[in-house]
């Protein structure tokens, strides 16, 4: 990476700066430019977002205290901000060799679980782990790009309208009698030629032809050059916003369709928008809390196929208030096992404490939660298995004794190892 590029993990303090500067631990320090400007972008335009980052002090200097968001910051100056998730490794362990691969790597593994623009890998002999994770994102949109095209482009018919000394198509009457009288021995005519022209293929070519401007790496370079040479039919898109209201596909062109949120990504959130001379700040930023979650679901059902996974569970609250229903209910996960039992589960991406047995830490608000889930979810059920999901950590059990709790309910605490190993 560039000497202004910064590479931080999640929770970790940034600090404005003269200068760009990794920090021995958990604090850096940013180039006041770019720090102004990602200030501006996460403390003032994020909208709904619960806070990527909050504003703190390091002495006299401003600051900012990241949380869980994770992903890549790029500022107008081109300088990238790239935040990876702590590995929950043991502390320390991250100014170890490899950390920052280790960590990189998972958040890859990931996102190809959970989101489908990373669905489709790059080759095995490309070293993601090391990239800038801005070059690996690049990288994963031309891969996707790649697998769409060798399943053939998507054609449709185009009117062309052409001068010709013989009639082809039909004659287009308007434009003929407009015929200067030294040229009325030429047709002017219009016929449907069958052409790669089309919302979806102009957006992919203008998607690619944008990788190819901001990447620094040979084999992306190469790889766009070899896409740009398939799609030498296909002009550029020159309305991104009109073009994607009409992107539609018809049947037989459905493996083009994963590629618009890859277009997305490229025009949209990776790319720098313009408002009058200023460059705008962006954002590719993944919450850990969520990416969790589907993570853990998908471990499940992959473990576990026979079970009956719902995440995000919604229309229920704990009471009422006049028929108004009052304290709404989301647990992240219920699963319906074979038998009809109901189990709530609950995914924190938390570091819980080996040394803290037997809860190991958990947050007395955590518990109190799944008591309430379980108060509206498994009413009347004999059996009430109540499941708090962590990952998994060196000194901690894979799942621990459970907590007995009044009614019949068990509370277990269960660690999920990262990579994915099953139970």
């Amino acid at each position: 990476m560039q000497g202004n590029d910064l590479q931080v993990r999640e929770h970790d303090v940034i600090v404005r700066a003269s200068q760009t500067q990794a920090g021995p631990a958990n604090v850096s320090w940013l180039h006041h430019d770019a720090f102004d400007a990602l200030q501006h972008l996460l403390l003032e335009k994020s909208g709904d977002l619960n806070p990527v980052a909050t504003p703190t002090k390091v002495g006299q200097q401003d600051a900012l205290k990241l949380s869980q968001w994770v992903g890549l910051l790029r500022a107008p100056d081109g300088a990238t901000v790239e935040i990876l998730p702590k590995t929950h490794e043991r502390p320390g362990s991250r100014q170890e060799d490899g950390s920052l691969e280790r960590s990189r790597a998972l958040l890859l593994r990931m996102l190809q679980a959970t989101d489908e623009r990373f669905r489709i890998a790059p080759p095995a002999d490309l070293d993601t782990a090391r990239m800038p994770l801005y070059e690996v994102v690049l990288r994963f949109v031309l891969e996707g790009i790649r697998a769409a095209i060798r399943r053939g482009i998507p054609h449709t018919y185009v009117p062309v309208y052409e001068e010709r000394a013989g009639l082809r198509g039909r004659l287009d009457l308007p434009r003929q009698v407009r015929q200067p009288p030294h040229r009325r021995h030429l047709l002017q005519v219009v016929y449907d030629e069958f052409l790669p022209d089309r919302p979806e293929t102009r957006l992919t070519r203008l998607t690619v032809e944008r990788v190819l401007q901001r990447t620094r790496v040979d084999g992306t370079k190469r790889l766009a050059r070899e896409l740009l040479h398939a799609l030498d039919e296909v002009p550029p898109s020159g309305n991104i916003h009109q073009d994607f209201s009409a992107w539609r596909l018809e049947r037989g062109q459905l493996h083009f369709q994963a590629l618009e949120s890859l277009c997305r990504l490229v025009l949209y959130e990776l790319n720098p928008l313009v408002a009058g001379q200023a460059a705008q700040t962006q954002a590719l930023l993944f919450d850990m809390n969520r990416v969790y979650e589907a993570y853990v679901a998908h471990l499940l059902r992959a473990q576990h196929p026979e079970w009956q996974i719902d995440t995000q569970v919604t229309g229920r609250s704990l009471g009422e208030v006049n028929g108004v229903p009052a304290f709404q209910l989301r647990p992240d996960l219920l699963i319906t096992l074979p038998n009809g039992e109901v189990i709530v589960a609950d995914t924190k991406w938390k570091r819980l404490k080996p040394d803290r047995a037997p809860t190991f830490d958990v947050a007395n608000a955590d518990a109190y939660q799944m008591l309430a889930y379980s108060q509206v979810f498994q009413e009347g059920a004999g059996s009430k298995a109540l499941w708090l999901i962590y990952p998994w950590l060196p000194g901690l059990p894979r799942n621990g004794p459970p907590v007995l709790i009044a009614g019949g309910r068990e509370l277990h605490l269960i660690t999920m190892p990262l990579d994915g190993a099953s139970s």
